[in-house]
């Protein structure tokens, strides 16, 4: 019996390998897709009627990966939490996006 949990062991840890990594990735992309949104705010450019749903979904990206960053063991988990504070850093330096809209109207 003791033969056949280690096949099973090794499987369970290529399993665990694999996950971790597609996490480590969704993590990655969710964070590029709001850095770009963030960016796009920042943008003086930036179409006003799309600030607000830009502003939610960097939001939504950085909320995400909050919750998903614990279940990531360094050395990506570093990575991902310096990217997930160039987010946070660029979000929290733009004004609330009705604010902006409020005033483009002005």
């Amino acid at each position: 019996m003791h033969m056949n949990s280690s096949p099973k062991a090794s499987t369970l840890t290529e399993l665990r390998a694999k996950t971790d990594r597609q996490l480590i990735t969704l993590i990655g992309t969710r964070l590029d897709r709001g850095l770009a949104f963030a960016r796009s705010l920042a943008d003086d450019e930036a179409h006003d009627r799309w600030v607000h749903e830009f502003f939610t979904r960097a939001q939504e990206a950085r909320s995400e990966a909050r919750a998903w960053l614990p279940f990531v063991q360094d050395p990506e988990r570093r990575r991902l939490e310096l990217k997930l504070a160039e987010l946070g850093h660029i979000l929290d330096g733009l004004a609330q996006p009705e604010m902006r809209v409020h005033a483009a109207c002005s």
